[in-house]
């Protein structure tokens, strides 16, 4: 029994009833009594529909009871109130109407944080429920949701923000259907950034509209929980964008920023300070980029190009960072100049020691402004990279060392010899975490295991498109045609791809390693292919050039990029080395780097 001022709340419509939920509220006094007659919302709404004529005269705090039913509170007139102001001509018609400037210098009006306002609206509004917590634009009077305060309970809303991040289109196929989707991180001057994903026909509406760094007005879309195993964004809720979502661009005026950044101290700092599997913002220099790859995804079947930086910072350390798509095409272009980059939201990982990959939230910015990152902060970058980092005799240390899934070939001074295998018993730890371990090696091949029944090669399925790609195997029927497995179709061919053993030597050790498709026919010569050689020397009668070919690749010197991991065979766990890519010794780099490691010495 007591009156409490509302601060702040929600108001929904559901089955054709107004919900209200109070979100913020303050008690002004304990009365010690009941106030009103207070009934059922259902009953006080049939009653007034009766006795509508009868209600509105009776004094604000009359508490006797009416013989025709109760009064329901929100139907009496605030006649006391006007009384107490002097002010019968301009009485309000709801006892909740906005109070005038007098009494509203008391107490603060209630605020409708989701209240629906039009942004091209610049008239006041005098009652308080179509206000809110709103932002406005120095330019006008347009109001704005701030992105802090956004919530599935809203309706109607407008935000203003700027584009942060934006990803590539993306297909989708499940039970429901098919399409295509992209998101955005949007951020506004609340500080605060939100995920939107536009799906289908917005996708063709808006993919072009959406500029990086450039800032929209948007309404209509639907607000849901964010996922946020895949959302790295501050608000705990996305937006779900379709063709009816309302987005105008408009005059960017400074007030939201570029990004705002949370980084770590260094590069150093990502083995100490970062949790693996999560996001970092990172300030770096990229010193060199690595050629562009490709793998395969094990969920669609489809092919993924890579690349990877080299970043270095004030610490003396360097890391690498994985991009894909787009932008691993185009980055030997776009980071041949060693830029300074400002890198948001990227994903941590302990794949062989600290490594950095890309996801769609993950935002690059190169050479950015101080006013951004920090104006101290990037002169420190600055003046380490102009007067040591750059200079090509100074060393640093790389966490990546040992990391090397895409393949890479790590430094000179992280390599290591063959005996590694056996002396870290790598490979050892698989059967525990599932995880390989990589190394790298300079050696030496001399032999290789070409003699296996039917030839060094297996029949891979003949379809070049998803989901089978030339890569899974197919087995001859007794039609004469081949048949796979994985996209259950026959084919009239099939195409032939490597598989064999070789042995490979340092002055440390030797190992057995095993060669697949890419990597022998790096390694046997340009044009040799297993479909050709199985023509020429198998189905022809150039047997002689088939055992030459594989002569001349033994006692070769190459860098192996190797993957150890222990595997069950049978009841007997063994520990399989893989080369998943080799490179021919540069005899003059190698020459500098052994000098170069000598002076280190």
């Amino acid at each position: 029994n007591c009156v409490v001022q509302v601060m702040d709340f929600i108001t929904n419509l559901v089955q054709g009833r107004t919900v209200v939920i109070l979100l913020n509220a303050r008690p002004m006094g304990k009365q010690g009594y009941k106030i009103g007659n207070p009934v059922d919302v259902s009953t006080a709404l049939s009653n007034n529909n009766s006795n509508n004529n009868k209600l509105g005269n009776s004094n604000y705090n009359n508490t006797t009871t009416n013989t025709n039913g109760a009064k329901p509170m929100y139907n009496q007139q605030r006649q006391q109130y006007n009384n107490n102001n002097g002010n019968n001509g301009n009485r309000p018609n709801n006892m909740y109407a906005r109070p005038q400037a007098a009494v509203a210098s008391n107490a603060a009006a209630p605020q409708n944080r989701y209240a629906s306002n039009s942004y091209n609206n610049n008239t006041s509004n005098s009652n308080s429920f179509g206000g809110g917590t709103h932002t406005s634009n120095p330019h006008g009077n347009t109001l704005y949701t701030p992105i802090s305060q956004l919530n599935i309970y809203m309706s109607k809303w407008t935000i203003r923000a700027r584009v942060t991040s934006k990803g590539a289109i993306k297909t989708w196929s499940n039970a429901k259907g098919e399409g295509r989707l992209f998101s955005l991180d949007l951020l506004d001057d609340s500080g605060t950034d939100i995920r939107a994903t536009f799906f289908k026909e917005a996708v063709d509406r808006f993919y072009d509209l959406m500029m990086l760094n450039h800032v929209y007005t948007i309404s209509g879309g639907k607000l849901k929980v964010a996922n946020m195993q895949w959302n790295t964004c501050k608000s705990g809720f996305e937006i779900t964008c379709d063709a009816n979502t309302e987005i105008h661009e408009v005059k960017d005026d400074g007030r939201i920023q570029r990004n705002v950044y949370e980084f770590i101290d260094d590069i150093a700092a990502l083995e100490t300070s970062c949790e693996v599997n999560g996001n970092a913002d990172l300030l770096a220099v990229v010193k060199s980029v690595g050629p562009v790859g490709t793998v395969t995804s094990k969920r669609t079947q489809q092919e993924l190009f890579k690349c990877d930086l080299t970043l270095v910072d004030q610490s003396n350390t360097s890391v690498n960072l994985t991009v894909w798509g787009e932008e691993a095409k185009t980055a030997a272009s776009k980071y041949d100049r060693s830029p300074i980059a400002a890198i948001k939201k990227v994903r941590v990982s302990d794949y062989g020691g600290r490594s950095l990959g890309t996801t769609s939230g993950t935002n690059i910015v190169l050479d950015p402004r101080g006013e951004d990152v920090g104006v101290q902060r990037l002169e420190i970058l600055k003046s380490w990279w102009r007067n040591q980092g750059s200079n090509v005799s100074h060393s640093v240390k790389s966490i990546s060392g040992s990391a090397g899934g895409s393949g890479r070939m790590v430094s000179f001074e992280d390599r290591k010899p063959i005996r590694a295998i056996k002396d870290e018993n790598m490979g050892g730890s698989a059967s525990m975490d599932n995880k390989p371990d990589w190394l790298t090696v300079k050696a030496c091949f001399t032999f290789l295991k070409k003699d296996k029944e039917g030839g060094p090669w297996y029949t891979a399925c003949g379809n070049a498109d998803e989901p089978c790609k030339n890569r899974p195997k197919a087995t001859m029927t007794t039609e004469g045609t081949w048949h796979c497995d994985k996209c259950n179709r026959a084919m009239p061919n099939c195409v032939r791809r490597f598989i064999f053993s070789a042995c490979i030597t340092d002055d440390t050790s030797t190992s057995w390693v095993s060669i697949f498709n890419e990597q022998a026919e790096m390694l046997l010569g340009e044009g040799i292919t297993a479909d050709m050689l199985y023509e020429r020397c198998f189905e022809g009668s150039e047997q002689e050039m088939f055992e030459s070919v594989f002569n001349k690749a033994n006692f070769t010197d190459w860098v192996l990029k190797c993957r150890v991991k222990a595997e069950m065979v049978g009841d007997e766990q063994r520990v399989k080395t893989s080369v998943v890519n080799l490179m021919p010794v540069d005899y003059v780099q190698e020459s500098r780097d052994m000098l170069a490691a000598i002076n280190r010495m």
